[in-house]
């Protein structure tokens, strides 16, 4: 009965962590192969129901790289549901992770994760020609951020959320949204220390002189004091978002103490990240050039050292819990207590799921320029020519992970 015990709780926790090492693995190999063969490969895995939100993040955000926007807005509202329904965790699964493991919990998703999947909706709708549902997406992220929000805190604030917000009420014509959504973007930016990015401040000067508000639009020219007055002649405007690199997969640290006197082991295992060597690269050859709006490898650094307390809290608590019942089996029965040591020590492993294939970081660039086209440096410095309209708004997104350039353009 104990072996049976045994190999039931070392089966069901080997499914876990197997699937996020090949989640971790494809996650890696997005540096060296294309957002399309990493989606074939993670289309082939199956995942256990409570690893469904990771991964339809991971397959959505894929399939948006791949340039297939209606599959990714279909599996992306996919799990954005899954990642609301789950906010409450089920008692079941609280007593699962209380007692045995943290992976058998469903993973529900972090708060970054919970704004970044209306950004990747909203440019998916907004590549697929559909400004209106890309507002809805922008609306949806700022009441998201609004419930995270905490006192004196930058829970789940994504600066990029209030720039694609911006850019969006900006196609829109609904400048006064616009332009408080740039300041959004400012705010959060100043509060993470953080360079105030070029194409921002051009945005701050522009939304504040089309409005007229002089007062805003004379403390902006104070602080920016390099920038010109904004033209009132037609320009062609080009936003430019770039994603830049893959962002880290969690890690497990563990700890076993080791027996004495036949006394039971102990393990604690907790997720971490690996020191960050993070190597930003502007596009910085290009017509416009980009600079940083959001650094995801801070976001979900923080997003982890926030649970961190309780995820000790809760780990430790398992453990000592599994040492007391090890140890009142062990007095019992030596084989019996040898066993179920050998099974709390197999089945302790850190929770390591994360929404691990979003970029690195996330850059932003502004032209307004009269010339009908531009050349942008895709993959590999090949170079690909994009045509303006006269008179149109165009946004344009590049990744660092593939030759595929997007484009929206309105007139």
């Amino acid at each position: 009965m104990h072996k049976i015990l045994l190999l039931v709780a070392i089966t069901l926790l080997s499914g876990c962590t197997a699937y996020q090492r090949d989640s971790n693995r494809l996650a890696t190999a997005l540096n060296t192969q294309s957002p399309e063969i990493v989606l074939a490969q993670l289309q082939d895995s199956e995942p256990q129901a409570r690893d469904n939100a990771q991964f339809h993040l991971n397959r959505g955000f894929l399939e948006f790289l791949s340039g297939d926007f209606d599959s990714a807005i279909t599996t992306l509202s996919l799990a954005k549901k899954e990642m609301s329904v789950l906010e409450a965790t089920s008692i079941s699964e609280n007593v699962g992770a209380g007692t045995l493991s943290e992976t058998l919990r469903s993973y529900s998703g972090y708060p970054t994760d919970r704004v970044m999947v209306h950004n990747i909706l909203a440019l998916s709708y907004l590549f697929k020609n559909n400004i209106e549902g890309a507002r809805v997406e922008i609306l949806q992220a700022d009441i998201a951020m609004k419930k995270l929000a905490e006192k004196n805190a930058l829970n789940g604030q994504l600066a990029s959320a209030h720039l694609i917000a911006g850019i969006v009420y900006e196609l829109l014509n609904e400048q006064s949204n616009a332009l408080i959504s740039y300041r959004f973007t400012l705010n959060i930016i100043k509060q993470r220390d953080m360079p105030i990015p070029l194409g921002l401040k051009k945005a701050l000067l522009r939304m504040s002189f089309k409005l007229g508000a002089e007062q805003q639009f004379v403390d902006y020219q104070r602080r920016f004091p390099d920038l010109p007055k904004p033209s009132q002649k037609t320009e062609n405007q080009v936003f430019v978002l770039y994603f830049d690199g893959v962002v880290s997969h969690k890690v497990e640290k563990t700890v076993v103490l080791p027996s004495r006197n036949f006394a039971p082991l102990i393990r604690i295992s907790m997720p971490g990240y690996p020191l960050a060597k993070q190597n930003v690269r502007p596009l910085s050859k290009q017509q416009i050039s980009t600079e940083m709006v959001e650094n995801i490898e801070v976001l979900v650094r923080e997003d982890l050292a926030r649970e961190t307390p309780s995820i000790l809290l809760l780990t430790t608590t398992r453990a000592l819990a599994k040492y007391e019942l090890v140890r009142r089996v062990n007095e019992k029965d030596n084989l019996a207590g040898l066993l179920l040591n050998l099974v709390t020590v197999a089945t302790e492993s850190a929770d390591l799921r994360s929404w691990n294939m979003l970029p690195g970081n996330i850059q932003f660039g502004y032209l307004g320029t009269t010339e009908n086209e531009i050349q942008i440096d895709g993959l590999n410095d090949r170079p690909k020519k994009i045509d303006i309209l006269d008179g149109s708004q165009n946004m344009i997104l590049i990744n660092s992970l593939s030759d595929h350039i997007f484009h929206y353009q309105q007139l």
